[in-house]
């Protein structure tokens, strides 16, 4: 989109005044879309003034603004006629940084309070000295330039992606800046809350898309345990107030529950300060990471049993995994995947597979949980197949303060 400052193609006309006073000329372009720290909203409006911005914090008469393409700035600069023929870029990459600086000055709020690194500055930056105005054409050279400085801007970009995400989780675990949201799981008997479900959101603005894109990239960068240490203190902490009966399912891999300090002093020392003993924690085993040593993982388990936790299995029915964990490892509940459950009341396949799940599960001991219900028919269906509990936006949504339990969802018989 073209800025409605734009009096022609990047700014052709204003570049063509100003030749007679810079014989010497450089285009420097700035990569908005791709801003790490946050953009104040004021440079994302369409129409905004850069040329009156540019005059007033940048206090420059050899500084100006051409036109904004795609989310890139890009702007004209004056080369001073002291500099060597192989000075011009130097001189161009310094003053697209002060530039970005100052855009980072005034988003306010958004952008790290460390102070930036040469790389950061440099990231997101192109430039080009204008050869040639004087004897081609202007919008040949032009185009030239752009190329030029939109290819440095791209090797900028290019492989610091995962550097940058990097930054963004030791931000996030420095901050403790992950939050908890609640969703309530209830007794399909009475419709009465049996406990919630505690899962990890990333704050607001985050350059992560969604908790299992972080903890992907946690796990890929050896910083699995920190956010999940951080992510069960703050699901602890935030917890809706318990009953004496009343559960807290919190996820986690085996890798994470096989290391040694998984349930540290720590971390009983948070339940204690809410108020829960460990007979109310429900570690529900994801399938972000698989079991490979499952006699290993029996006797891990085994040592937590001792101390009162409880065992679920997370996304059964999604995966062969799922389904051999069960069998290995006997937990106390078993959590059917949604993609099951979506439907069901439509699909002989999947109610066939579902009362496969409550008949094995009684016979094994094991309690059964629906996840993903968001139609009455659905739930009506799966309490009459003799599930224990459920789980849904049609029974609630996932909050900070989640409310109880929608009562009209659980069906009168």
């Amino acid at each position: 989109m073209f800025n409605r400052m734009a009096t022609s193609w990047f700014g052709i006309e204003q570049l063509i005044d100003r030749i007679e006073h810079h014989p010497s000329i450089g285009l420097i372009g700035i990569d908005l879309s791709e801003w790490s720290g946050g953009l104040a909203t004021k440079f994302r409006e369409e129409g905004f003034e850069w040329e009156n911005w540019l005059s007033r914090s940048m206090n420059r008469n050899d500084l100006w603004f051409g036109d904004e393409v795609s989310g890139h700035l890009w702007l004209y600069a004056g080369l001073p006629n002291s500099l060597q023929a192989d000075e011009g870029d130097r001189y161009l990459r310094a003053m697209a940084k002060r530039v970005k600086e100052a855009i980072a000055a005034e988003s306010v709020g958004k952008v790290r309070h460390t102070r930036p690194t040469s790389g950061q500055k440099e990231r997101g930056i192109g430039y080009a000295s204008l050869q040639g105005l004087e004897r081609a054409s202007v919008k040949d050279v032009v185009y030239d330039g752009v190329v030029k400085a939109t290819e440095r801007i791209r090797e900028s970009l290019s492989g610091h992606r995962d550097w940058e995400l990097r930054c963004e989780l030791e931000r996030l675990l420095a901050e403790s800046s992950i939050k908890s949201v609640y969703q309530p799981i209830v007794r399909l008997g009475d419709g009465k809350i049996f406990g919630y479900e505690a899962l990890t959101r990333c704050p607001e603005g985050s350059m992560f898309d969604g908790p299992l894109t972080l903890f992907r990239f946690a796990e890929k960068n050896q910083m699995a345990l920190a956010l999940d240490r951080l992510a069960r203190e703050t699901a602890i902490r935030h917890s809706p107030a318990l009953g004496a009966m009343q559960k807290i399912f919190i996820n986690v891999t085996m890798s994470i529950i096989n290391d040694p300090h998984f349930v540290s002093g720590q971390t009983v020392r948070w339940l204690n300060e809410k108020g829960i003993h460990p007979g109310q924690v429900v570690f529900e085993l994801t399938e972000r990471s698989s079991v490979d040593d499952f006699e290993a993982a029996e006797k891990i388990l085994a040592h937590y049993r001792t101390q009162g936790y409880e065992i679920a299995i997370d996304d059964a029915g999604a995966g062969y995994s799922s389904l051999q964990s069960i069998v290995e490892l006997r937990p106390d509940y078993i959590k059917v995947d949604r993609s099951l459950v979506r439907q069901a009341d439509n699909d002989e396949m999947k109610k066939h597979m579902l009362r496969t799940f409550v008949r094995f599960a009684k016979k094994m001991n094991i309690r059964t949980v629906a996840e993903g219900i968001e139609r009455p028919e659905e739930l009506r269906l799966l309490r009459a197949m003799g599930f224990d509990y459920a789980q849904g936006y049609l029974i609630g949504r996932p909050s900070e303060q989640p409310a109880a339990a929608n009562p009209g969802a659980i069906p009168k018989v």
